[in-house]
Parts: structure tokens; sequence; C-alpha cells
């Protein structure tokens, strides 16, 4: 469900004008500088933020804005001088750019620039050019251009999965990247075919910029194609093309997988997974990719890697229709790699989605590991990766529908924790900031600082990486850790194609009842156990990075001891509504931990 389908399902207002231009702000604030919090710190920097904001700051502009005295601004600055500069309009940066470039062949050089900038209006210093040139240059080839993009970076035959974009767009240095995927459902004309940016940073673009997208789509009054260039990408290398712009444009393939395992072999000791998988008293490992692109990765680096039996990847061939399944990773659609591990031949097993950015771990004989718990588990363990022993854990984070279970190992390692709303991208805010190493959500999604996106593989080799340390099957250790932080049940039920305006009616009547001012403090039982209300609300969050403030976001009814209720509604278009229950029961008794969490005790 995406956070935008569920704002909308349960009444939130629209933005404001205020709230759309801070948004814009901020979306270029991070293009920049990849976090809000970060300081302008120079005339030039000033210069290029303005510039991604959409204004076009003369001289005597930004003399205004950073005179003698000043030493940095702020966020709050920025979005002051943002309100008082008018926006630039595309054919005005075109005809500035067509007076500098003084020989027409749709390059600035660095003697045109000078030329301009040190003869003509507010006259510029030799030494002021030099440094604007230099910050413009990006790729270091003497010429800066406008109006196209000049180096394409694409996955070998065209697969590379989110977590790997996200790896090559923050290892490039990228200005983004755009993923086309539809996810766990089927593509093609008659399925789901979706686009993602992801910015600078690496992860999803935040709601500024997918805004600022929208509204120039619907100026849009044509657009032009390239019919006769052909890319070959099952050939890794460089490829030139002349088209109709200002410059070749450059089209590099590149391995899909080698970036993303280079990152990943500076997280984990390869050495002790190696010795895992593949020593003299190795486990078996069945990994099922279901068709999407993931594949490759698992046989790269899992088979050929680290050692692991190639008999143990099944799926691994992309296909663009799945193999006619649902690469959805959980009980129901991962039914194959549930009924082999119930043989009891395999020690760990994993199943990942389309995009090889969510994942579900299976121990021996097929215990599950509940995605909630398995976050929890990694931040409990989390000193048996190397990369965390380097950079200390920042604090951890989960989505608001996620259970407990990561609150609990929070609170005893005195660890920071945050609950955000549903969407990677409050995640990724509070990573650029500093603040968060590790996080998860209940929708089989987990994920760190590294990139800035939830990685399928990377939980995977976490859990390798626990295994190996603590040299205990996944049943021994998920039992453990219940037993040292309790246990929260969890399961989550989706009732689908519910008629919207009873679905609505039914929402409403639930905020009635919850927000009377005797339900607080009243008393429910289940079998022996009692619960009582201590929150009911619709769940809001502040960011503590930017201050935005996100409503509506579920009904929470949180009871004394943790345990929680939530309703979440969504979808409410022509094929109708969809209600998600989600109920989160804390238990800590030793003897009622190991139960089945969608049986009810005592029946």
């Amino acid at each position: 469900m995406s956070l935008q389908a569920s704002s909308q399902s349960i009444g939130m207002q629209k933005c404001t004008d205020e709230e759309t231009f801070y948004m814009h702000c901020r979306a270029a604030y991070l293009t920049v500088f990849r976090s809000s919090l970060a300081s302008i710190s120079s005339k030039h920097q000033l210069c290029r933020v303005l510039q991604q904001a959409g204004r076009n700051p003369s001289q005597a502009t930004l003399n205004k804005h950073w005179t003698p005295s000043t030493t940095k601004l702020n966020f709050d600055d920025f979005c002051e001088i943002v309100k008082n500069e008018r926006p630039t309009e595309v054919h005005e940066l075109m005809r500035a750019f067509r007076k500098m470039d003084i020989n027409g062949d749709g390059y600035i050089s660095h003697n045109e620039l000078h030329i301009v900038l040190t003869s003509r209006g507010e006259k510029m210093a030799a030494k002021e050019v030099d440094a604007i040139f230099s910050l413009a240059d990006t790729n270091k080839d003497g010429k800066l251009d406008y109006a196209e993009i000049g180096h394409l970076v694409i996955g070998q035959n065209g697969i590379m999965s989110t977590p790997a974009v996200s790896c090559v767009i923050r290892k490039l240095k990228a200005v983004g990247g755009i993923i086309l995927t539809a996810s766990h459902n089927p593509g093609g004309p008659k399925g789901d075919f979706g686009i993602k940016y992801n910015i600078a940073s690496g992860g999803p673009a935040p709601e500024g910029i997918t805004d600022k997208i929208f509204q120039i789509s619907k100026s849009l009054t044509e657009y032009h194609i390239c019919p006769d260039l052909k890319v070959d990408i099952s050939k890794i290398g460089k490829q030139t093309f002349e088209v109709d712009t200002f410059k070749p444009m450059t089209v590099e393939i590149v391995d899909s997988v080698e970036s993303y395992a280079e990152m990943l072999r500076g997280i984990f000791d390869f050495n002790a997974l190696k010795q895992l998988v593949s020593g003299a008293n190795h486990i078996k490992v069945r990994l099922d990719a279901m068709h999407g692109v993931v594949g490759p990765y698992v046989k790269k680096i899992v088979c050929e890697e680290l050692g692991a039996a190639a008999d143990g990847a099944f799926n691994c061939v992309p296909k663009e229709d799945f193999g006619g399944h649902h690469p959805d990773p959980n009980l129901t659609y991962a039914s194959d790699l549930v009924n082999a591990m119930k043989g009891g031949d395999y020690d760990l097993g994993a199943a990942f989605d389309g995009d090889g950015d969510r994942n579900m771990v299976l121990g021996k004989h097929g215990f599950f590991v509940n995605p909630s718990d398995s976050v929890a588990i990694i931040a409990a363990n989390i000193t048996c990766i190397p990369y965390f022993q380097k950079t200390g854990v920042k604090g951890l984070a989960r989505s608001m529908p996620t259970s407990g279970a990561l609150d609990n190992v929070a609170k005893a390692l005195k660890m920071n924790l945050y609950e955000t709303p549903t969407g990677w991208k409050f995640f990724g805010n509070l990573m650029d900031a500093g603040k968060l190493s590790l996080c998860g959500e209940e929708s089989f999604g987990t994920g760190s600082d590294h990139i800035r996106e939830k990685d399928g593989l990377w939980a995977v080799l976490a859990w390798m990486s626990i295994l190996a340390h603590r040299k205990q099957s996944v049943e021994e250790i998920m039992k453990d850790h219940w037993n040292k932080f309790g246990r929260n049940f969890f399961t989550r039920y989706d009732y689908e194609e519910v008629d919207s305006d009873k679905a609505n009616t039914m929402i409403k009547e639930l905020e009635a009842k919850m927000f009377d001012k005797s339900f607080v403090g009243q008393k429910f039982s289940s079998g022996d156990k009692s619960y009582e209300v201590a929150v009911s609300d619709n769940f809001a969050y502040t960011d503590p990075v930017d201050g935005s403030v996100s409503k509506n976001q579920g009904l929470r009814i949180v009871f004394s001891d943790g345990s929680r209720i939530i309703f979440r509604l969504s979808g409410t278009g022509s094929a109708g509504a969809t209600v998600r229950l989600y109920i989160d029961s804390y238990e800590k008794d030793p003897a009622k931990i190991y139960g089945d969490a969608q049986v009810r005790p005592g029946g």
C-alpha cells in the first residue's frame, strides 16, 4: 500500500500553497546537500541551490544574501531567499546559455564564460569565474553544456535491483536514477508498469520533487524521441550517440551486480559467510529469487563468491512475467520455498520480491521469521556485522504498523527509536541526518543506512552473519530472543474490495468511539489476559529532521503493555476499499511465547 493511497483514503487534506512551497524548497536543498540540516557555507553553494530551486540569481542577488560577514546560511534562511526571488523560465535560461555559447557549438568553454562574466553587466573577478566553472564542470571535461543528459548508466541487459540502483547512484554521485518496475506485480501491457525516480542520495524522491514533476507534466506540449537510436544493453562498456542536442550522449552499460557486490564486501565478513555456507561444517541454504531481478545477485554473490551450492538457488532467471507467478515473498506466494523448507533438508531459506528490495526468512522445518521480528533480531545482534562495528548504531526505526518487537530491543540496549509513517522516504530523511542505522517494516522490508532503499539480499546476509557468529539455528536464535525481550504476537488481515462508502462509515464510527474521552483507561480481556487502553489516536508524525508533519496515518489503540490494534484504510477507488487490520499482542511469560500467532490462546 502506498503512502499516497492511504493518505487519500483517510481524508488527508491537500497540501496548502505554503506546504507545497516548503516541499519544493526541501527537494532542491536535498539535491545539493542530501540533508536539510546541512548549512550553505559559500556564495557558490548558495548559487547552486538557488538554481536547483528554479532561480537564476545574478551576482548582485548573491551579494545581497551573502555579505562579507556571512559565514553560513541554514535551510530556513534558504526558504526565505527563495520566497523573494522570482522563478526563472526555461526560455530565459536557454537564451542566456546561447548568448554565452559564442561559437554556437552547444558548449560553454572556460574562455567563453570568462569573456562574458568579466566584461558584461556585473563584472566578476577571474578567480570567481574559475570557482563557478569548477563547480559547474562536474565531469571535468573543460566544457559546460545544457538541456541534455550527457551520461546515462544502465545495468547490463536492463536488469538492476532497486537496492543496486541506490548503490550505483551513490557511488557515481549521479543526479538521480529512474527505475522501471512493477515491483512484485506482473508487468506488461495487461499488467502494471511503474516509473520510480530516486534522487542523488539514492533514495525515493520526496514529495516536493514528485509534485514538481507532476506539475511540469501538465504543461508539456511536445516531446522528442530518437527512433533510430539502438543501444546494445548486453554489451558492457560505453557507447556514444549523436542526437539532436548540444553534444553527443554517452550510454554506459555496467555490470548489474559488481558495484553492489563490492559494497556488500565492505559491510560483511565474506570469509565468515563463506565458511558458513561452504566450509567443513556448512549449513544448507535455499534461496528463491522468484524470477525477479535478484536472481543474478544470488548466483554471483551467494553461489559463486561465497560458495553456496548452486542447486540451492531457485528461479534465478529474471522473467518478464515472473514465470507466471507472483513474486511477493510471503507464506502464500512463496509456497514452494515453504514446502521445501518443511522437509528439513535446508537450514536457512529466503525468498525475494520482483525488484529485490524485500525478503522473507525461514528456518529449518519451515520455521517462519515474522518480518517485524527479523529487524529486531538484526538489531539485537547488530555487532555481528562489521559495518556497524565501525559506524556504531545511530538509531533504530520502524513503520507505525510494524510490531513493537524493535521497541523492546531499543529500550533494553538504550538505542534511539523512531516510529514513522509507512514509506521508506521517512527512513531516508533520518539516515541523511545521521540519526538512523537500521530500520524495517512489517511488509517484509528491512534495510540500513548503507543505501537509501530497503535491501532484500542485505537482510539475508545479515541473518547469515548472525548464524555464523552465534552458531545456532534460526529457530534457536529466535526463541532465545523471545525469552530475553518477550514476544510480540503479530498478525495482519487485509479485507479487500470492501464497499468504499461502508468502509469510510466504519472508520468514522471507530473514530467516534476511540476519541470519546472515556475510552482511554477502559479495560478489555481475552482469555486470561486483560488490556487497558493507554493511547487512542490517529497517528501523526513530526519529522525530527525538517519538522514536516504527516497526519492521519492510521487509527491506533495502544494498550498499557505495548500491545496494539491498528486500522488503516486504502484504495477507495472503483475496485473498492481495502481495510487493513494489524494486531500486535505482547507476551513476556516464558510459558506462553512459543504459540502460533494465528491461533487465539485456548481455542
